[in-house]
């Protein structure tokens, strides 16, 4: 039952400040224009710092697990690749492609698997998954970047190399992982005075992604959708999960890095997707609604993969 209350603890905050945002924009109280605009701002601006902010607080250059590190890219690439194989098989618009591919194998981690992980196991827990999100956050993104381009349905010329590597050295999610990385690395202290609004400010951005994705959020372009939005969701959080737990647990992950593993593979889409998708020319919609699915849908099935496991004694 604590489990239970906890998963629905975690999602419930979540999914109001989406139906705040749906309300908001249905009352007419802001504007196609205001959330166009806030979209790029927070895009832009917001969640780079709030990457910043978080690697930098964590990240202390400790790789020292390689095995779970391993596994965890291993498992990470093995999702992008039968993504990518599976999904052009049944889409026909090369937008929508792209977004599904991402709301697959781009799991909210950043905001799940700190709480998640140490309300189970505490700050060894918590350790991990620093050095994990570290590692997965780059790697989220620089593949985001790569199969949003190559799906672009605004792209008007063949996609090179050299322009690949332009978008991801430019794209401002990698930015703020990189500067948090050298900030958290070399212990860089930051003045008080600097400091205190750069976590404010970061400390906004999750809430507010969330908010405008609700005030994006539209009901009738739901049906048109709902089949693609409700596999994505199943794959997120069930297959995705139950694949790697059954990979996971006979290579010897149990416990800690078990809970860490989980909190990867069986989080909900990341809010983040939906910005992406909009502003590389996929379908960011789509992406929302698949946000929007898998976040309520992840209180129940992250409770019951916590329930067997913790049953079964591999938890």
């Amino acid at each position: 039952m604590n489990d239970f209350l906890f998963s629905i603890n975690a999602v419930a905050p979540l999914f109001i400040l989406i139906a705040a945002g749906y309300i908001a924009r249905q009352i007419n109280f802001i504007s196609d224009k205001f959330l166009s605009e806030a979209t790029q701002f927070v895009f832009n601006f917001m969640l780079p710092l709030m990457l910043f902010q978080n690697i930098r607080i964590v990240f202390r250059g400790n790789f020292s697990n390689i095995s779970l590190i391993f596994m965890t890219i291993a498992g990470i690439g093995v999702v992008i690749v039968l993504s990518v194989c599976i999904v052009p098989l049944f889409v026909k618009h090369r937008g929508q492609r792209g977004s599904m591919i991402q709301g697959i194998y781009r799991s909210n981690f950043m905001i799940y698997g700190m709480p998640l992980a140490t309300s189970m196991y505490g700050q060894d827990a918590a350790q991990s998954v620093a050095m994990l999100l570290a590692v997965v956050t780059p790697i989220y993104n620089i593949v985001a970047v790569v199969l949003l381009s190559a799906f672009s349905e605004t792209r008007t010329h063949r996609l090179s190399l050299l322009q690949m590597l332009r978008d991801i050295a430019r794209n401002p999610l990698i930015l703020g992982c990189v500067f948090g990385m050298i900030f958290g690395s070399l212990q860089i202290e930051i003045p008080v005075a600097i400091n205190k609004p750069i976590g404010e400010l970061s400390a906004t951005a999750s809430p507010l992604a969330l908010f405008l994705m609700g005030g994006e959020f539209q009901f009738r372009s739901l049906s048109n959708n709902l089949w693609k939005v409700l596999s994505v969701t199943v794959a997120r959080l069930v297959i995705v999960p139950l694949i790697a737990m059954l990979a996971f647990i006979p290579l010897g992950f149990h416990t800690i890095e078990l809970s860490v593993l989980l909190c990867i593979f069986a989080a909900p889409t990341a809010v983040s997707s939906y910005i992406m998708a909009g502003n590389m020319g996929c379908d960011g919609e789509l992406s929302g609604q698949i946000v929007v699915l898998t976040t309520v849908g992840s209180s129940m099935s992250i409770f019951l993969f916590v329930f067997v496991l913790r049953s079964i004694g591999v938890l």
